[in-house]
């Protein structure tokens, strides 16, 4: 990313994102929360969309009909900062993410996480790691898609890691679909060098896997399920 690009993605940023977040102040103040947080999605879109032009990104999209037009449960392999963009963008929609807490406390991004569904994780502690799944539970039940990256953190070579034990209670927990996600390159546009590069990006969705009638056997055996499709799908089988 050039210099003038990045010029540009910081007034973007620093000037028309606080803009963003008072005229969403203002919407929650006079229209409620119902449309505040359909003006934050529509943030988060542009957000987005806007991340991977910048930067140059070209992404194909396979199998976006596979998603539901249903409240779901995303899950994807974990290799870039940009990841959230690009399932954003992907999607064609938005979702709240679990997130490391870290990632609540940061300007901008932070707020809007804040306001549309995102729960922060923290990692280290398992009682509060269980109350921030059942708040994306709860998120789920209230009509709005939630995504997770399981392997808990990145995978910079672009391998996939291991499943986090429990990471899959979100889904199964909400009897909510579950729509395994592959990001295939993600890593090459950053985590290679620390540097943002035009990398070209496959994102596919596989068919929603609903989980409102899965035996306890089923359940056990999910893991593994979704991380053999994203696999496949990544080449990795």
């Amino acid at each position: 990313m050039n210099f003038i690009k990045y010029i540009n993605y910081g007034f973007y940023m620093a000037v028309i994102m606080p803009c963003k977040i008072l005229k969403h102040k203002y919407i929650k103040k006079t229209k409620g929360e119902k449309a505040a947080k359909e003006y934050c999605a529509k943030i988060g879109e542009k957000w987005a969309e806007f991340t991977i032009r910048t930067i140059g990104m070209k992404i194909t999209v396979i199998g976006r009909e596979n998603i539901p037009d249903v409240p779901c449960c995303y899950i994807g392999n974990h290799t870039s900062i940009l990841d959230i963009p690009i399932l954003i963008n992907s999607a064609g929609r938005c979702m709240g993410f679990i997130a490391k807490k870290e990632m609540a406390n940061t300007p901008i991004l932070g707020y809007l996480m804040k306001e549309y569904n995102c729960v922060a994780l923290d990692r280290e502690n398992v009682r509060e790691g269980l109350k921030s799944i059942k708040e994306g539970v709860n998120n789920i039940k209230a009509g709005y898609s939630m995504a997770i990256f399981p392997e808990g953190t990145r995978s910079k070579n672009g391998k996939m890691g291991q499943f986090k034990k429990g990471s899959l209670k979100l889904a199964t927990m909400a009897k909510a679909p579950i729509v395994p996600v592959a990001i295939e390159g993600a890593y090459r546009a950053y985590e290679e060098n620390r540097k943002f590069k035009p990398i070209d990006i496959k994102v596919i969705f596989s068919k929603p896997i609903f989980t409102d009638k899965l035996t306890k056997e089923e359940e056990k055996e999910l893991p593994e399920r979704i991380r053999s499709i994203i696999a496949k799908n990544l080449g990795e089988e």
